[in-house]
C-alpha cells in the first residue's frame, strides 16, 4: 500500500487531535459540575436580604445590592481594599477634580517653550 503525501499526513496529525479536543470540550469535558454552582447559590442566599430594585430616570428598573464595607468583607470572606474613595477612585496619587495634570518631562519642556516670549 502506498502512503499519502507527507503534507496530508502532517495536516492529519495536527487537525485530528485538535478537532477531537474541541469535540470533547463541547460535550462538557473537564468541567467542574457541582462546586461552582453550590458556591453561587450560597452567595445568592447571603446577598438576598440586601437586594433592592431602583427605578432609573429613563423608567427602567435595576436590581442593586447595598452593603457596607464590613458586610461585604463578612459575606465574601476576604478583605476589600480600603484605598478607594466614595467615587471608586484611588486616593493619594490621583488628581483631584479641577486640578491640572502635567504628563512627564515632555509636558514640562513644551510648557517652558510656550511661556517664553517669541521675538
Amino acid at each position: 500500500m502506498r502512503w499519502p503525501r507527507r503534507g496530508i499526513l502532517i495536516r492529519l496529525a495536527i487537525y485530528v487531535p485538535v478537532i477531537a479536543f474541541l469535540a470533547w470540550r463541547a460535550q462538557g469535558g473537564c468541567e467542574q459540575r457541582g462546586g461552582t454552582e453550590a458556591k453561587d447559590d450560597e452567595l445568592e442566599q447571603k446577598l438576598a436580604p440586601h437586594r433592592k430594585t431602583i427605578t432609573l430616570p429613563d423608567g427602567t428598573q435595576q436590581e442593586v445590592v447595598e452593603l457596607t464595607q464590613e458586610e461585604a468583607e463578612q459575606i465574601l470572606g476576604h478583605p476589600i481594599p480600603r484605598d478607594l474613595d466614595e467615587m471608586g477612585e484611588a486616593k493619594g496619587g490621583a488628581a483631584k477634580a479641577g486640578a491640572e495634570v502635567k504628563a512627564g518631562p515632555a509636558a514640562t519642556t513644551s510648557d517652558a517653550k510656550a511661556a517664553e516670549p517669541r521675538p
